[in-house]
């Protein structure tokens, strides 16, 4: 896992938040390599597609796009 990608998959969100959330009010983003991929109406849709899409090993992002947006966290864990 990269911290560097998924870290510039958070800054592209927050860099266009205001374009995203006309679009993508309420869905969570599924963010690869800096593009917003698909939207999803859960969470456990938008990983399970990223995961069937770029396997366990691709870095992507799934960026809820709340309208009251909860505290978002990154961090990297070895297991």
């Amino acid at each position: 896992m990269c911290l560097e990608a998924l870290k510039e998959n958070f800054e592209f969100v927050e860099n266009n938040k205001d374009k995203l959330l006309k679009k993508y009010l309420n869905k969570y983003l599924l963010v690869w390599h800096k593009k917003v991929v698909g939207s999803f109406d859960t969470y456990e849709k938008a990983a399970g597609e990223g995961v069937k899409k770029y396997g366990i090993d691709e870095d992507f992002l799934v960026y809820p796009l709340l309208e009251t947006e909860p505290l978002n966290f990154l961090f990297s864990a070895a297991i």
